[in-house]
């Protein structure tokens, strides 16, 4: 029916059209009601259709989520229509063919680009025949853009287009170039090029601003707020860390048993609902990790200064007490907003040498006092506790390594160092952890809506695909949708040589984690109840949960409706989202330009690469020392000729009879890089 037909069969008035028709387009934009092509209007329930927005994968297929209903279709390339990444679409769900990924998610094509949020492109200008053309950054985009105007740009500078104009699938889509950004292979540019391209706030408002430089702690003894500045209360954090958004202390009690005390930055002191502060770090949503720079959630004023719990300073804090048992089980949990004087900050590697101090493995040469040295001492062995039974409970246990690399002020990477994840690292992480998990749950007891962060079971159809690639190589492991075989293969790979692919392969068939005002548990973590407080300096879903645990407590009203956590869900899921792909991006822009310095000057090094992957043409690699994906070609084989074996996943030599399987190791060196498509090929040292 027409909106005019809609209103005569409702009996609307001509006084309420206004009304109906915007009640209408709020249903429209909620996706419960659908407009088609002759303008008629029909209910979603009624039709194979979606309304979502769209996320591309690599090689330029697509996934398109609803996430009010908790839907999700898979896009095949050639069925992307004329979508950019993030666009708002209309899918048509396709019930007959199987789906091309191994799981239940339906496959669909886009018939409608309903919102074009993607409205500006970062690609690389070029020319064919009098034609230019901007070949996009993203690998996800599959479409050239055609600009009229090249605007005296030399070929081969990356630049900014806005689209103009792409309603047909068989066409290019029209652009215009709006900035110079530079040489593509200056890498200096390259963290400006992801800016710009992910379309991400690099300055404040000055509202914003403001609001943060007139912040103060201007603490009242009449107020509420505990006063905790005598305690002995300590911060760990990495070396180069300026925002502390979390602090420890910890009491001995009678039979054995401890105070835990989680401290965390009182954000929501500083930053009011509905003020220029909070509408930013809305927009932002989360604080975003560049190898050379960091785009916070919040002005340094906030994030550096007055929230960051910083040594021998006074500072506000929400603060969890857990009373735990000789076991690391919590016995009592209590709530208060605080202020706090943290008494030392220690770095990870601090810690860890008061952790083996009086052994071998310490290189401790501070002079600690035995306050703290029998402090920290207790604390790990209470966190260890904690961790133990974390994982008996049911929490995967994987180890991914990490990389981080130096940059150099010319942009290029000067050294690639590990990332290590001691027992330091892991006493902190237990404690947010818990305290994030207590928070959850006396949430969810008071029936108070609330953001859950949550992780859903992986489809069981994955998990098959994962277990048939174990059994393929040999390892029995038993039905995988029963978590207790999961969490037994993760135990016995970790003590393999091929420990790391492996683990890549079990995150792969694993489901991304998102916020949700649902109670839908936390696959990876083995929790029922799990929420994200403890960073609410970097996490704007942190300081969401801050407002909600401060109202139930000093009993006031919701702070925020059902429908509206619906909303704050889906936003914070796709910033987040967003930024870590725009931290992907980057690592991977400067591992391109690490191989390619390498081709160019002849210096090419060897690694040790992993076999994540085997097809008949070749081998897909990961080198965990670098942090870098690649893969080796058949042609590159040229001291055998190899078969390929598809049940059993190998590449077989007919003379020599070496076997290339998932998990082998062998030596490589770069044999080509092309940056635009992200490709490293990579052949035998």
């Amino acid at each position: 029916m027409h909106i005019q037909e809609l209103a005569d069969a409702m009996g609307i008035s001509k006084n309420n059209a206004k009304r109906f028709s915007k009640d209408l387009d709020n249903l429209l934009n909620e996706g419960i009601v659908i407009k088609l092509k002759h303008k008629g209007y029909i209910l979603n329930d009624n039709t194979d259709l979606l309304i979502g927005n769209v996320s591309f994968l690599r090689s330029g297929a697509a996934f398109v989520n609803d996430r009010k209903r908790n839907r999700e279709v898979f896009v095949a390339k050639f069925d992307t229509y004329t979508a950019f990444p993030n666009d708002k679409v209309l899918v048509r769900i396709n019930r007959n063919t199987k789906s091309r990924v191994q799981s239940k998610t339906p496959e669909g094509k886009i018939i409608r680009v309903l919102e074009r949020k993607t409205q500006t492109v970062v690609g690389t200008l070029k020319t064919l025949r009098k034609i230019h053309y901007v070949e996009p950054l993203r690998s996800g985009i599959g479409h050239d853009i055609l600009v009229e105007d090249r605007k005296k740009i030399r070929n081969g500078n990356r630049v900014l287009v806005k689209i103009v104009e792409w309603d047909d699938v068989r066409i290019n889509p029209i652009g215009e170039i709006i900035e110079d950004i530079g040489p593509a292979d200056n890498p200096a540019l390259d963290t400006l090029t992801i800016i710009k391209d992910y379309n991400l706030p690099d300055e404040f408002p000055p509202n914003a601003l403001e609001e943060a430089r007139s912040s103060e702690v201007a603490f009242s003894p009449k107020s509420n707020r505990l006063d905790l500045r005598k305690d002995f209360i300590f911060t760990i954090d990495p070396e180069t860390a300026k925002d502390f958004d979390d602090a420890i202390s910890i009491e001995k009690l009678t039979h054995g048993q401890f105070l835990l005390g989680v401290h965390i930055a009182d954000v929501s002191h500083f930053v009011k609902p509905g003020s220029g502060l909070d509408k930013e770090a809305l927009k932002r949503s989360t604080s975003i990790y560049f190898t050379d720079k960091v785009i916070p959630m919040l002005p340094e004023q906030l994030s550096n200064g007055v929230c960051s719990l910083q040594e021998k300073k006074d500072r506000f804090t929400f603060s969890v007490f857990m009373e735990l048992d000789s076991n690391g089980n919590v016995q009592n949990v209590k709530f208060n907003e605080a202020i706090i004087r943290s008494e030392i900050r220690l770095t990870y590697e601090q810690a860890q040498d008061i952790i083996y101090r009086n052994k071998e493995k310490s290189t401790d040469k501070e002079n600690y006092s035995k306050r703290l040295v029998h402090k920290i001492k207790d604390l790990h062995n209470i966190t260890q506790k904690i961790r133990k039974n974390r994982f008996r409970d049911g929490s995967l246990n994987m180890d991914i390594p990490e990389v981080r690399f130096n940059i150099g002020d010319d942009g290029r990477i000067i050294d690639v160092n590990p990332v290590v994840h001691n027992e330091s690292h892991q006493l902190i992480e237990e404690c947010m952890l818990l305290a994030n998990e207590q928070v959850c749950k006396f949430l969810s007891l008071k029936n108070v809506p609330h953001l859950y962060r949550i992780h859903e079971e992986p489809d069981p159809e994955k998990l098959a695909e994962l277990e048939e690639s174990f059994l393929i190589a040999g390892i029995n492991v038993g039905n995988l949708t029963y978590k207790n075989n999961l969490c037994d293969l993760l135990a016995a790979i970790a003590k393999m040589p091929q420990a790391h692919a492996w683990n890549i392969s079990v995150l792969r068939s694993m489901k991304r984690a998102l916020y949700s005002p649902k109670q839908l548990g936390h696959y990876g973590l083995g929790k029922l109840d799990y929420t994200h407080f403890t960073s609410p300096i970097r996490r704007y879903p942190d300081l969401i949960t801050h407002r909600i645990l401060k109202a139930v407590l000093n009993n006031k009203k919701k702070v925020y409706s059902k429908n509206h956590l619906v909303e704050l869900a889906d936003h914070c899921s796709e910033r987040e989202r967003n930024a870590s792909e725009a931290e992907r991006d980057l690592n991977d822009m400067k591992i391109m330009k690490f191989f390619q310095d390498q081709l160019k000057s002849g210096n090419l090094i060897g690694y040790k690469a992993i076999i994540v992957d085997v097809k008949n043409f070749g081998v897909f690699l990961d080198i965990p020392t670098v942090n870098a994906f690649g893969m080796i070609h058949v042609s590159m084989l040229k001291d055998d000729c190899y078969d390929f074996n598809p049940k059993k996943k190998q590449l077989k030599g007919r003379r020599s009879g070496f076997v290339l399987e998932i998990g082998s190791s062998l030596d490589v060196i770069v044999a080509k890089v092309v940056p635009e498509k992200r490709f490293l090929d990579f052949v035998p040292a």
